[in-house]
Parts: structure tokens; C-alpha cells; sequence
């Protein structure tokens, strides 16, 4: 969960049950014409019975469980029971292979598993030793397994009390990081600060919002965002499998006020036919937060332009440091690339080559913040913890900028910069020109060996649905916009790319494939 509950130092969920217990919580609405709506009554009902099994099988104040699953009721279900047993939840990416999913167990040491059909057979207990109980919620359990149904029988709706655990040391907040630069890290965390917290709550509007999730709840962004929709009132509509046409169905039909998105599923709604997108009232819509991975200036232009009603915010932040900078709508068109101001309670350095603070707008450097919501510690790996540190500061090896106003611009990981002929090359700059061109859908941009310069730009390229622009046009549009050197040396036409769960490209897979 990332936030705490609000005021009342009751449970969040339980009061909403009592003052809006008719109220719709969560829905449900598949394209077949499946539809499940569960108000807040029932959702608490819901949660206690799966708390009170999960301390029944003796699972305790502190323990943690791991839950793998599409988006649907039961994995938020899971995640709030986990919570009122006094343990820990943690979400497993559904494209993660077998032995990812066991690497991660093995770090986070959980002793309860709940899990869709679909990845039940990653989960064979006398594989992981930690595991005393594997639920399956959707049926066709394995032999050591145990039906969801099964699980709950007898169990009560009354409001769960914590068993005390044997196990100590568990640290509040684990959050598995999406695996950008390498394997997923456990992100240790005491909670979000306040000044987090109220922006969030902000951005949603308050309790009379209606979320639709917009990608995959095992990734933290929209999960956390819709589960604090329900913490403060809202309802959330759950889309199992994303769907650009289907999510303006649902927007239409539920009155959609909020999401949250990371580009590539806000890319594929701007690219639907202009009719196909208009015959669907989106009036409702108030404040889209652009997240996850940077927004392309162009895809910002094409989203206004659709939807001229809705306020588009951006938020740039980590598992590691939470929201690190904010763009308010007045600035989107108004700054283009920038990821906006300091968020609110954050301080922001600036780092050269030289680990020297940077002082002069527009010269590049290791971003590093400061807040009550930053991370405390990597599980199990303290050496990359204090790598990352800077006194009281700390980095996820983002290169920024910032300019005579204050407006930080993300240039790249650290990590994804090529070195070519001795110039510094971020590969993020050429992807965001790419995507400016009419005839450009997306594209990636990694390095290759070269025997000359050291490394070259490669660009692939995925086009426009019909467009048949060639590579002597878009190596002309480069020249026109782009320093020489930076001009990639080589492309490729591709179908499409890899994405991670989280919406972000899958450089490392793209790197492996073309090392290949």
C-alpha cells in the first residue's frame, strides 16, 4: 500500500463500509460482457473474511505474501487483507519468467502466495521453502495448493485482529522495483511522507472520483494510485487486460474522472481513428497523471488535443525516491520535455562527473533528492544501497537538467548514455524527436559498437499504423533537429517493442536481442 490511512485511526476501508456501504468500490466490466460490481459494504466483507483465513493459517504481524494476477477484484482484495492481518504484500509482474519469480521469493522470504491459475505452476512448494500456503483465486488448484473458496470457508466478515509473529525485523513497505537497469530490487520504505500523501490525494480528486486503472496493478504506480482511490472514497474501475478502444467504452460508461498512465497505453488511444475515438463521450474525464516513463512532448500535444477537458498532470519519481517533480497543465505545452518543478517537501541536487553541485541552469547532472518519502534500504543488497547515496540524499541514476525557472528535464538513465567520439549521447533525447514525426508511433534508441566512435546510435523504429515513411526521411529529419553526432548511425523497421508491465520500454531485452 502506499498510503497511510487518513484521520481516523480506524480502518479506511471499514469506515467507508459504514458510510457509503451501497456505494460502488469496485468494477468490473469486461469486453465478453462479464460484469462484477462490488460496492464498499461488500469489498470489506470481502477483505475481512480473506484476513481472518490468512491469520487462521497462522500467517502473522509482519510476514509477507507475494500475489501474481491480472487486474481483477481479488487482487485488490488480497492486498487490503494483507494489510489488516498485520503483514505485507508484494506484487510478482505478470511476464516475469519462473526462475525471476523465484529469485524474488527467495529475497522477500514470503510465507503466503496468492496467485490466478494462470501462475500456479510457479509456485510448487517443495521449490520454495519459505511457502507454508499457496491459494489459487480462481480455481484448479495443484496438489499443495488450496481453492480460494476452500481458503475462506467458515472464515468471519468480522474486522480481523493481528496475531502476534515470531518472526521480527520485517520492515514495513517492500516494493520490487520494475527491473529497468537489471533483475527487480526489494525497495525498503517506512511509508509515503504527508506532503506525498496530499498531493496523491489531490490529483484524485477526493472521494467522489471514479478511477479506471490504466495498465497493470502488479506495477506500483496505477495499484497505488487505485488503492488509495478506495482508501478515500473513490470508485475503481478495473480493466483485466488492457484495451484501447474498450478503456473509452468504460470511461464513457462509468463516468471516468481519473487515471493514471505510463505512454505507451495513452499512445495507442491517441492513435485510434479520429471517429472511433469521438463517438465516445469522454467529458467526464478531469486530470490524467502522465507517469511510469517519460511523455513525449508529441504524445502530450496529441492527448490535449484529444482531450481538451482534461488536465494533464505529470509526476516524475521512483519505487526509490516517490514523487521527485511535478508539471502542472498550464506547463505542459509551455516546457517541452521538462518533467516539471520540486514536488512538494523535496529537495533536488544536481551532480557532475566530478561529484560537484551543479548551480548553472541547463548543465547535466546525476539527479539526487531528499524527502520523507525516500527509501531507507535495498533488501538484501546494502552495498547498492549506499551507492546510491549522497548524505541525506539519494539517486536512481537519472541524468537531468534544470532551467532559469526551476523546470527539471530527465535526459536519460545513466546507465542507457552512449559514449560516442567522447560525446555524451542520451538516447531519451533522439527517442522523443523520433516520435515527433507524424509518420512515427515509437521507437528505441541503444547503443552498438563502433570501431571508430566507440558506440553509435541505433534507432528502432515502429511506424504509424499505414504509413510508409523510409529510413533516407527519417535520417533527414534527425540532421535537421539533432547535433551530427547524435544522428543515429543505424536503423531498423520493427512491428512493435517490448514493454515491462510498468509501461516502460524493455531496453535491456531490446540490448539482448540485438547482442544476438
Amino acid at each position: 500500500m502506499t498510503m497511510a490511512p487518513i484521520g481516523d485511526m480506524r480502518d479506511r476501508l471499514a469506515i467507508n463500509a459504514e458510510e457509503t456501504p451501497d456505494k460502488p468500490a469496485l468494477i468490473d466490466d469486461r469486453p465478453d460482457g462479464t460484469s462484477r460490481v462490488m460496492t464498499f459494504r461488500e469489498l470489506n466483507e470481502m477483505v475481512n473474511r480473506i484476513g481472518n483465513a490468512l491469520i487462521d493459517v497462522g500467517f502473522g504481524s509482519g510476514e509477507r505474501l507475494v500475489w501474481a494476477g491480472r487486474n481483477c477484484m481479488e487482487v485488490i482484495a488480497i492486498q487490503h487483507a494483507a494489510r489488516k492481518a498485520g503483514g505485507f504484500s508484494i506484487s510478482l509482474n505478470h511476464r516475469l519468467t519462473k526462475s525471476e519469480v523465484h529469485s524474488i521469493v527467495g529475497v522477500a522470504e514470503p510465507t503466503f502466495v496468492w496467485t490466478g491459475s494462470d501462475f500456479r505452476d510457479f509456485f510448487a512448494k517443495d521449490e520454495l521453502p519459505s511457502l507454508r500456503d499457496v491459494v489459487i483465486f480462481d480455481g484448479g488448484a495443484l496438489d499443495g495448493q488450496i481453492s480460494y473458496e476452500k481458503f475462506i470457508e467458515g472464515s468471519s466478515t468480522e474486522e480481523p485482529k493481528p496475531r502476534e509473529s515470531s518472526r521480527k525485523g520485517f520492515d514495513p513497505i517492500l516494493i520490487f522495483t520494475s527491473g529497468t537497469t537489471g533483475l527487480p530490487k526489494g525497495v525498503v520504505r517506512y511509508g509515503l511522507g504527508a506532503s506525498e500523501i496530499e498531493l496523491q490525494t489531490g490529483l484524485l480528486g477526493g472521494g467522489d472520483g471514479v478511477f479506471i486503472v490504466t495498465g497493470s496493478l502488479s506495477h506500483g504506480g496505477p495499484n497505488g494510485m487505485a488503492n488509495n482511490s478506495l482508501l478515500i472514497g473513490g470508485t475503481v474501475v478495473l480493466q483485466h487486460r488492457f484495451d484501447a478502444a474498450d478503456w473509452l467504452r468504460l470511461v464513457e460508461k462509468y463516468r471516468v474522472t481519473n487515471s493514471y498512465s505510463a505512454p505507451i497505453a495513452v499512445r495507442r488511444i491517441c492513435a485510434l481513428p479520429d471517429d472511433e475515438r469521438q463517438r465516445r463521450d469522454s467529458s467526464s474525464l478531469r486530470t490524467m497523471i502522465a507517469a511510469a516513463a517519460q511523455w513525449p512532448h508529441s504524445l502530450k500535444e496529441a492527448f490535449v488535443a484529444a482531450f481538451p477537458g482534461c488536465d494533464l498532470w505529470e509526476l516524475y519519481g521512483s519505487s526509490e525516491l516517490a514523487t521527485v517533480t511535478v508539471q502542472a497543465p498550464q506547463d505542459q505545452l509551455r516546457k517541452p520535455g521538462s518533467c516539471g518543478r520540486a514536488a512538494p517537501g523535496v529537495e533536488i541536487l544536481l551532480v557532475d562527473e566530478e561529484d560537484r553541485v551543479i548551480t548553472e541552469p541547463g548543465q547535466p547532472g546525476l539527479l539526487y533528492a531528499k524527502s520523507d518519502s525516500v527509501y531507507h534500504s535495498y533488501l538484501g543488497d546494502d552495498e547498492a544501497y549506499q551507492k546510491s547515496l549522497r548524505g541525506e540524499f539519494a539517486t536512481v541514476g537519472d541524468i537531468a537538467t534544470f532551467d532559469e525557472e526551476g523546470f527539471y528535464t530527465i535526459c536519460d538513465r545513466q546507465k542507457d548514455m552512449l559514449i560516442s567520439g567522447g560525446a555524451n549521447i542520451y538516447p531519451k533525447e533522439i527517442e522523443n524527436l523520433l516520435e515527433s514525426h507524424p509518420d512515427i508511433f515509437e521507437s528505441a534508441v541503444v547503443g552498438l559498437p563502433d570501431e571508430e566512435w566507440g558506440e553509435r546510435p541505433h534507432a528502432l523504429i515502429v511506424r504509424n499504423a499505414g504509413a510508409r515513411v523510409e529510413s533516407d526521411e527519417i535520417l533527414a529529419y534527425c540532421r535537421e533537429h539533432l547535433a551530427s553526432y547524435k544522428v543515429p548511425g543505424s536503423l531498423e523497421f520493427v512491428s512493435e517493442l517490448p514493454h515491462m508491465v510498468s509501461g516502460k520500454l524493455a531496453k535491456r531485452e531490446i540490448k539482448a536481442r540485438l547482442r544476438n
